[in-house]
Protein backbone atom coordinates (compact mmCIF):
# COMPACT_ATOMS: atom_id res chain seq x y z
CA UNK A 1 0.00 0.00 0.00
CA UNK A 2 1.69 3.25 -1.13
CA UNK A 3 0.32 6.54 0.12
CA UNK A 4 3.59 8.40 -0.49
CA UNK A 5 2.08 11.09 -2.76
CA UNK A 6 0.93 13.07 0.28
CA UNK A 7 3.40 14.88 2.52
CA UNK A 8 2.94 13.15 5.85
CA UNK A 9 3.12 15.15 9.07
CA UNK A 10 4.28 13.57 12.32
CA UNK A 11 3.82 14.47 15.97
CA UNK A 12 5.94 12.89 18.70
CA UNK A 13 4.27 12.48 22.08
CA UNK A 14 6.51 11.48 24.97
CA UNK A 15 4.74 10.39 28.12
CA UNK A 16 5.89 10.30 31.72
CA UNK A 17 5.82 12.74 34.62
CA UNK A 18 9.55 12.10 35.15
CA UNK A 19 10.20 14.03 31.92
CA UNK A 20 8.21 17.04 33.08
CA UNK A 21 9.97 16.97 36.44
CA UNK A 22 13.34 17.04 34.70
CA UNK A 23 14.42 13.78 36.30
CA UNK A 24 15.57 12.29 32.99
CA UNK A 25 16.70 13.68 29.64
CA UNK A 26 14.32 13.13 26.73
CA UNK A 27 16.63 11.12 24.47
CA UNK A 28 13.73 9.55 22.55
CA UNK A 29 12.56 12.75 20.86
CA UNK A 30 15.99 13.52 19.50
CA UNK A 31 16.50 10.03 18.11
CA UNK A 32 13.05 9.75 16.53
CA UNK A 33 13.25 13.24 15.01
CA UNK A 34 16.61 12.49 13.42
CA UNK A 35 15.48 9.14 12.05
CA UNK A 36 12.09 10.29 10.74
CA UNK A 37 13.44 13.41 9.08
CA UNK A 38 16.14 11.35 7.42
CA UNK A 39 13.38 9.09 6.08
CA UNK A 40 11.59 12.09 4.57
CA UNK A 41 8.84 12.51 7.18
CA UNK A 42 8.13 15.98 8.55
CA UNK A 43 8.15 16.08 12.35
CA UNK A 44 6.11 19.22 13.00
CA UNK A 45 5.20 18.89 16.70
CA UNK A 46 6.78 17.45 19.82
CA UNK A 47 4.66 17.19 22.96
CA UNK A 48 5.40 15.85 26.43
CA UNK A 49 2.58 14.87 28.77
CA UNK A 50 2.58 13.46 32.28
CA UNK A 51 0.91 10.35 33.63
CA UNK A 52 -2.56 11.89 33.71
CA UNK A 53 -5.30 10.19 31.68
CA UNK A 54 -7.34 13.32 30.95
CA UNK A 55 -4.36 15.38 29.79
CA UNK A 56 -3.00 12.46 27.78
CA UNK A 57 -6.33 12.03 26.04
CA UNK A 58 -6.44 15.74 25.18
CA UNK A 59 -2.88 15.63 23.80
CA UNK A 60 -3.55 12.56 21.65
CA UNK A 61 -6.80 13.95 20.24
CA UNK A 62 -5.10 17.22 19.33
CA UNK A 63 -2.13 15.40 17.80
CA UNK A 64 -4.29 13.12 15.66
CA UNK A 65 -6.38 16.08 14.48
CA UNK A 66 -3.42 18.08 13.18
CA UNK A 67 -1.04 15.38 11.91
CA UNK A 68 -1.15 12.10 9.99
CA UNK A 69 1.11 10.04 12.23
CA UNK A 70 1.37 10.18 16.02
CA UNK A 71 4.17 8.28 17.71
CA UNK A 72 4.17 7.93 21.48
CA UNK A 73 6.97 6.71 23.73
CA UNK A 74 6.51 5.43 27.26
CA UNK A 75 3.67 4.06 29.34
CA UNK A 76 3.59 0.50 27.96
CA UNK A 77 4.80 -1.27 31.11
CA UNK A 78 2.85 -3.46 33.54
CA UNK A 79 2.01 -0.94 36.27
CA UNK A 80 -1.04 1.27 36.83
CA UNK A 81 0.95 4.33 35.74
CA UNK A 82 1.46 2.79 32.30
CA UNK A 83 -1.69 4.05 30.63
CA UNK A 84 -0.67 5.02 27.09
CA UNK A 85 -2.25 2.03 25.31
CA UNK A 86 -5.46 2.39 27.31
CA UNK A 87 -5.87 6.08 26.50
CA UNK A 88 -4.78 5.56 22.89
CA UNK A 89 -7.41 2.86 22.41
CA UNK A 90 -10.12 5.15 23.78
CA UNK A 91 -9.10 7.96 21.44
CA UNK A 92 -9.04 5.61 18.43
CA UNK A 93 -12.38 4.12 19.58
CA UNK A 94 -11.21 0.51 19.78
CA UNK A 95 -11.06 -2.02 22.60
CA UNK A 96 -8.01 -3.55 24.21
CA UNK A 97 -7.90 -7.30 23.69
CA UNK A 98 -5.74 -9.91 25.38
CA UNK A 99 -3.28 -11.59 23.02
CA UNK A 100 -2.06 -14.98 24.16
CA UNK A 101 0.80 -14.97 21.64
CA UNK A 102 2.08 -11.68 23.06
CA UNK A 103 1.80 -13.04 26.60
CA UNK A 104 3.88 -16.05 25.62
CA UNK A 105 6.56 -13.77 24.21
CA UNK A 106 6.61 -11.71 27.41
CA UNK A 107 6.78 -14.88 29.53
CA UNK A 108 9.60 -16.35 27.46
CA UNK A 109 11.61 -13.12 27.72
CA UNK A 110 11.31 -12.98 31.51
CA UNK A 111 11.96 -16.69 32.11
CA UNK A 112 15.03 -16.70 29.86
CA UNK A 113 16.68 -13.87 31.78
CA UNK A 114 15.18 -14.33 35.24
CA UNK A 115 14.23 -18.01 35.63
CA UNK A 116 13.94 -17.57 39.39
CA UNK A 117 11.11 -15.06 39.10
CA UNK A 118 7.39 -15.76 39.03
CA UNK A 119 5.26 -13.68 36.70
CA UNK A 120 3.08 -11.13 38.41
CA UNK A 121 -0.56 -10.65 37.52
CA UNK A 122 -0.08 -7.11 36.28
CA UNK A 123 2.33 -8.29 33.58
CA UNK A 124 -0.72 -9.43 31.64
CA UNK A 125 -1.26 -5.72 30.90
CA UNK A 126 1.60 -5.86 28.42
CA UNK A 127 -0.35 -8.40 26.38
CA UNK A 128 -3.39 -6.11 26.10
CA UNK A 129 -3.32 -4.83 22.50
CA UNK A 130 -5.61 -2.31 20.73
CA UNK A 131 -8.00 -4.28 18.56
CA UNK A 132 -6.86 -4.28 14.94
CA UNK A 133 -3.36 -3.04 15.78
CA UNK A 134 -0.17 -4.61 14.50
CA UNK A 135 2.11 -5.82 17.27
CA UNK A 136 5.64 -4.42 17.05
CA UNK A 137 7.90 -7.00 18.69
CA UNK A 138 10.34 -5.67 21.28
CA UNK A 139 13.65 -7.48 20.93
CA UNK A 140 15.23 -5.50 23.77
CA UNK A 141 12.56 -5.80 26.47
CA UNK A 142 9.15 -7.13 27.43
CA UNK A 143 6.74 -4.37 26.39
CA UNK A 144 5.84 -4.62 22.69
CA UNK A 145 4.95 -1.61 20.59
CA UNK A 146 1.76 -1.33 18.58
CA UNK A 147 0.68 0.38 15.36
CA UNK A 148 -2.98 1.12 14.60
CA UNK A 149 -3.99 2.66 11.25
CA UNK A 150 -7.60 3.77 11.22
CA UNK A 151 -9.53 6.46 9.38
CA UNK A 152 -6.44 7.79 7.65
CA UNK A 153 -4.60 8.26 10.95
CA UNK A 154 -1.73 6.19 12.31
CA UNK A 155 -1.08 5.86 16.05
CA UNK A 156 2.14 4.11 17.02
CA UNK A 157 3.02 3.28 20.62
CA UNK A 158 6.70 2.63 21.46
CA UNK A 159 8.26 1.64 24.79
CA UNK A 160 9.92 4.39 26.83
CA UNK A 161 13.38 3.01 27.72
CA UNK A 162 15.66 4.41 24.99
CA UNK A 163 17.35 1.11 24.12
CA UNK A 164 13.97 -0.60 23.71
CA UNK A 165 12.49 2.31 21.78
CA UNK A 166 15.40 2.34 19.32
CA UNK A 167 15.20 -1.42 18.75
CA UNK A 168 11.48 -1.39 18.04
CA UNK A 169 11.74 1.67 15.79
CA UNK A 170 14.72 0.41 13.81
CA UNK A 171 13.60 -3.17 13.30
CA UNK A 172 9.81 -2.91 13.31
CA UNK A 173 8.57 0.65 12.70
CA UNK A 174 10.83 1.49 9.75
CA UNK A 175 9.74 -1.56 7.70
CA UNK A 176 6.13 -0.97 8.74
CA UNK A 177 6.18 2.66 7.52
CA UNK A 178 7.82 1.62 4.26
CA UNK A 179 5.16 -1.02 3.73
CA UNK A 180 2.27 1.28 4.59
CA UNK A 181 3.32 4.56 2.97
CA UNK A 182 6.17 3.73 0.63
CA UNK A 183 9.22 5.95 0.24
CA UNK A 184 8.96 9.52 1.50
CA UNK A 185 12.28 10.54 -0.02
CA UNK A 186 15.54 11.07 1.79
CA UNK A 187 16.83 13.98 3.85
CA UNK A 188 20.60 14.32 4.15
CA UNK A 189 22.48 16.75 6.36
CA UNK A 190 26.17 17.63 6.35
CA UNK A 191 27.74 19.47 9.27
CA UNK A 192 30.70 21.84 9.53
CA UNK A 193 32.13 22.70 12.94
CA UNK A 194 33.92 25.99 13.57
CA UNK A 195 35.78 26.52 16.85
CA UNK A 196 37.35 29.96 16.49
CA UNK A 197 34.76 32.23 14.85
CA UNK A 198 31.54 33.56 16.36
CA UNK A 199 28.04 32.88 15.05
CA UNK A 200 27.42 36.54 14.10
CA UNK A 201 30.58 36.78 12.01
CA UNK A 202 29.88 33.48 10.29
CA UNK A 203 26.37 34.63 9.39
CA UNK A 204 27.68 37.93 8.04
CA UNK A 205 30.14 36.05 5.82
CA UNK A 206 27.53 33.73 4.28
CA UNK A 207 24.34 35.83 4.58
CA UNK A 208 23.73 36.00 0.82
CA UNK A 209 23.79 32.20 0.64
CA UNK A 210 21.37 31.97 3.56
CA UNK A 211 18.94 34.38 1.87
CA UNK A 212 19.04 32.47 -1.41
CA UNK A 213 18.57 29.02 0.14
CA UNK A 214 15.76 26.70 -0.87
CA UNK A 215 16.99 23.14 -1.32
CA UNK A 216 19.52 22.69 0.23
CA UNK A 217 19.02 24.87 3.29
CA UNK A 218 21.63 26.34 5.64
CA UNK A 219 21.30 26.68 9.41
CA UNK A 220 23.68 27.66 12.22
CA UNK A 221 23.72 26.51 15.83
CA UNK A 222 25.84 27.75 18.73
CA UNK A 223 27.07 24.67 20.58
CA UNK A 224 29.23 24.52 23.69
CA UNK A 225 32.69 25.38 22.41
CA UNK A 226 31.92 25.70 18.70
CA UNK A 227 29.45 26.83 16.03
CA UNK A 228 27.87 24.20 13.82
CA UNK A 229 26.79 25.01 10.26
CA UNK A 230 24.31 22.51 8.83
CA UNK A 231 23.47 21.97 5.15
CA UNK A 232 20.32 19.92 4.54
CA UNK A 233 18.82 18.69 1.28
CA UNK A 234 15.81 16.55 0.44
CA UNK A 235 15.66 14.32 -2.63
CA UNK A 236 14.30 11.02 -3.82
CA UNK A 237 17.23 9.04 -2.44
CA UNK A 238 20.45 9.40 -0.46
CA UNK A 239 22.70 9.78 -3.49
CA UNK A 240 20.58 12.56 -4.98
CA UNK A 241 20.38 14.40 -1.64
CA UNK A 242 24.16 14.27 -1.20
CA UNK A 243 24.59 15.58 -4.74
CA UNK A 244 22.54 18.65 -3.80
CA UNK A 245 24.59 19.25 -0.64
CA UNK A 246 28.05 19.00 -2.18
CA UNK A 247 28.08 22.29 -4.22
CA UNK A 248 26.84 24.28 -1.21
CA UNK A 249 29.44 22.67 1.01
CA UNK A 250 32.14 23.73 -1.45
CA UNK A 251 30.80 27.30 -1.46
CA UNK A 252 30.89 27.47 2.32
CA UNK A 253 34.42 26.08 2.40
CA UNK A 254 35.55 28.83 0.02
CA UNK A 255 33.80 31.51 2.11
CA UNK A 256 35.19 30.19 5.40
CA UNK A 257 38.74 29.07 4.57
CA UNK A 258 40.93 27.73 7.37
CA UNK A 259 38.22 27.98 10.07
CA UNK A 260 36.22 24.79 9.45
CA UNK A 261 37.85 22.24 11.75
CA UNK A 262 35.73 19.10 11.52
CA UNK A 263 32.89 17.73 9.43
CA UNK A 264 29.80 15.70 10.27
CA UNK A 265 30.27 13.36 13.26
CA UNK A 266 33.99 13.95 13.79
CA UNK A 267 34.77 15.73 17.07
CA UNK A 268 37.74 18.05 17.55
CA UNK A 269 39.32 15.39 19.78
CA UNK A 270 38.98 12.83 16.99
CA UNK A 271 40.55 15.27 14.53
CA UNK A 272 43.44 15.85 16.93
CA UNK A 273 43.98 12.12 17.31
CA UNK A 274 43.99 11.65 13.55
CA UNK A 275 46.67 14.34 13.12
CA UNK A 276 48.82 13.07 16.01
CA UNK A 277 48.77 9.53 14.63
CA UNK A 278 49.66 10.73 11.16
CA UNK A 279 52.63 12.74 12.47
CA UNK A 280 53.70 10.17 15.04
CA UNK A 281 53.47 12.65 17.92
CA UNK A 282 52.33 12.36 21.54
CA UNK A 283 50.40 14.77 23.75
CA UNK A 284 49.96 15.31 27.48
CA UNK A 285 48.08 17.72 29.71
CA UNK A 286 48.26 19.77 32.89
CA UNK A 287 44.85 20.77 34.20
CA UNK A 288 43.71 23.05 36.95
CA UNK A 289 40.25 24.52 36.36
CA UNK A 290 39.14 21.78 33.94
CA UNK A 291 39.84 19.04 36.50
CA UNK A 292 40.79 16.31 34.02
CA UNK A 293 38.19 17.10 31.36
CA UNK A 294 40.79 17.71 28.63
CA UNK A 295 42.17 14.23 29.20
CA UNK A 296 38.64 12.86 29.25
CA UNK A 297 37.80 14.40 25.87
CA UNK A 298 41.00 13.09 24.31
CA UNK A 299 40.49 9.58 25.72
CA UNK A 300 36.90 9.45 24.49
CA UNK A 301 38.48 8.50 21.17
CA UNK A 302 39.21 4.84 20.53
CA UNK A 303 42.93 4.23 20.15
CA UNK A 304 43.97 7.37 22.03
CA UNK A 305 46.48 5.36 24.07
CA UNK A 306 48.73 5.49 21.01
CA UNK A 307 49.29 9.23 21.43
CA UNK A 308 47.94 10.41 24.81
CA UNK A 309 50.35 9.96 27.71
CA UNK A 310 48.37 11.45 30.59
CA UNK A 311 47.18 14.66 32.22
CA UNK A 312 48.30 15.95 35.59
CA UNK A 313 45.48 17.28 37.75
CA UNK A 314 47.22 20.14 39.55
CA UNK A 315 44.39 22.03 41.18
CA UNK A 316 46.32 23.50 44.10
CA UNK A 317 49.31 25.79 43.77
CA UNK A 318 51.65 23.58 45.81
CA UNK A 319 50.92 20.70 43.42
CA UNK A 320 51.66 22.90 40.43
CA UNK A 321 55.05 23.53 42.03
CA UNK A 322 55.87 19.98 43.15
CA UNK A 323 54.52 18.05 40.14
CA UNK A 324 54.97 20.47 37.23
CA UNK A 325 57.84 22.58 38.47
CA UNK A 326 55.91 25.85 38.26
CA UNK A 327 58.00 28.57 39.90
CA UNK A 328 56.82 29.82 43.29
CA UNK A 329 57.91 33.27 42.19
CA UNK A 330 55.66 33.06 39.13
CA UNK A 331 52.71 32.17 41.34
CA UNK A 332 53.55 34.99 43.75
CA UNK A 333 54.00 37.66 41.06
CA UNK A 334 51.29 36.63 38.61
CA UNK A 335 49.01 34.20 40.53
CA UNK A 336 47.88 30.80 39.33
CA UNK A 337 45.45 32.31 36.83
CA UNK A 338 47.89 33.95 34.46
CA UNK A 339 49.58 33.63 31.12
CA UNK A 340 52.89 32.93 32.84
CA UNK A 341 51.53 30.07 34.95
CA UNK A 342 49.76 28.49 31.99
CA UNK A 343 53.01 28.54 30.04
CA UNK A 344 54.99 26.93 32.85
CA UNK A 345 52.31 24.30 33.42
CA UNK A 346 52.42 23.27 29.75
CA UNK A 347 56.21 23.08 29.77
CA UNK A 348 56.11 21.14 33.03
CA UNK A 349 53.67 18.60 31.63
CA UNK A 350 55.85 18.06 28.60
CA UNK A 351 58.84 17.37 30.84
CA UNK A 352 56.85 15.16 33.24
CA UNK A 353 55.40 12.92 30.53
CA UNK A 354 58.19 13.23 27.95
CA UNK A 355 55.56 14.19 25.39
CA UNK A 356 55.98 16.00 22.08
CA UNK A 357 53.13 18.45 22.79
CA UNK A 358 51.52 19.52 26.06
CA UNK A 359 48.45 21.59 26.86
CA UNK A 360 47.53 23.33 30.12
CA UNK A 361 44.46 25.01 31.59
CA UNK A 362 44.26 27.40 34.52
CA UNK A 363 41.38 29.74 35.30
CA UNK A 364 38.31 30.65 37.32
CA UNK A 365 35.41 28.33 36.57
CA UNK A 366 33.10 30.34 38.84
CA UNK A 367 30.61 31.32 39.91
CA UNK A 368 32.73 32.56 42.84
CA UNK A 369 36.33 33.70 42.89
CA UNK A 370 36.24 36.31 40.16
CA UNK A 371 37.31 39.95 40.38
CA UNK A 372 37.03 42.96 38.10
CA UNK A 373 40.48 42.22 36.69
CA UNK A 374 39.99 38.45 36.58
CA UNK A 375 36.31 37.64 36.17
CA UNK A 376 34.68 34.24 36.47
CA UNK A 377 35.10 32.40 33.19
CA UNK A 378 38.66 33.63 32.64
CA UNK A 379 40.83 30.74 31.49
CA UNK A 380 44.40 30.68 30.18
CA UNK A 381 45.26 27.77 27.91
CA UNK A 382 48.89 27.01 27.18
CA UNK A 383 50.39 24.81 24.47
CA UNK A 384 54.06 23.82 24.48
CA UNK A 385 55.93 21.90 21.82
CA UNK A 386 58.95 21.86 19.52
CA UNK A 387 57.95 25.23 18.07
CA UNK A 388 57.77 27.05 21.38
CA UNK A 389 55.01 27.98 23.82
CA UNK A 390 51.75 29.79 23.06
CA UNK A 391 49.13 30.93 25.57
CA UNK A 392 45.53 31.86 24.77
CA UNK A 393 43.37 34.03 27.01
CA UNK A 394 39.62 33.31 27.00
CA UNK A 395 36.62 34.52 28.99
CA UNK A 396 33.99 31.84 28.67
CA UNK A 397 30.26 32.42 29.37
CA UNK A 398 28.02 30.07 31.30
CA UNK A 399 27.88 28.31 34.62
CA UNK A 400 30.74 26.37 36.22
CA UNK A 401 30.13 23.18 34.24
CA UNK A 402 29.79 25.05 30.95
CA UNK A 403 33.00 27.02 31.54
CA UNK A 404 34.88 23.78 32.19
CA UNK A 405 33.43 22.18 29.05
CA UNK A 406 34.19 25.19 26.86
CA UNK A 407 37.72 25.48 28.23
CA UNK A 408 38.50 21.78 27.78
CA UNK A 409 37.17 21.70 24.23
CA UNK A 410 39.06 24.87 23.32
CA UNK A 411 42.23 23.38 24.80
CA UNK A 412 41.94 20.41 22.46
CA UNK A 413 41.31 22.80 19.57
CA UNK A 414 44.39 24.89 20.41
CA UNK A 415 46.60 21.80 20.26
CA UNK A 416 45.18 20.99 16.83
CA UNK A 417 45.70 24.60 15.75
CA UNK A 418 49.29 24.56 17.04
CA UNK A 419 50.05 21.50 14.95
CA UNK A 420 48.44 22.92 11.80
CA UNK A 421 50.38 26.19 12.11
CA UNK A 422 53.79 24.56 12.61
CA UNK A 423 53.82 21.58 10.31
Amino acid sequence: MNRGAKKLLVELVTTGSELLLGEIINENVRYLSQQLNQMGYSVVYQTTVGDNPARMESVLRTALARTDIVITTGGLGPTQGDMTKLVGAEVMEVSLVFREDVMQTVTSWIKLRHPERDLTGNQRRQAMIPEGAEVLENGAGTAPGTALYKGGKLLIHLPGPPAEMRWVFDYRVKPYLQRLFGSQGYIYSSYMKIYDMGEARIEDTIMDLVKEQSNPTIAMYARIGFVEVRITAKAADEQAAKALVLPMREKLCSRLPNVIVTYDDESVAAALGRVLLKKGLTVSGAESCTGGLVGSYITDITGSSAYFLGSAGTYQDRVKVSVLGVSEETLRLYTAVSEETAAEMARGSRVLYHSDIAVSTTGIAGPDGGTAEKPAGLVYIGVDGPWGTTVHKNIFPGNRIEVKERAAMKAVFYVLQYLSEHS
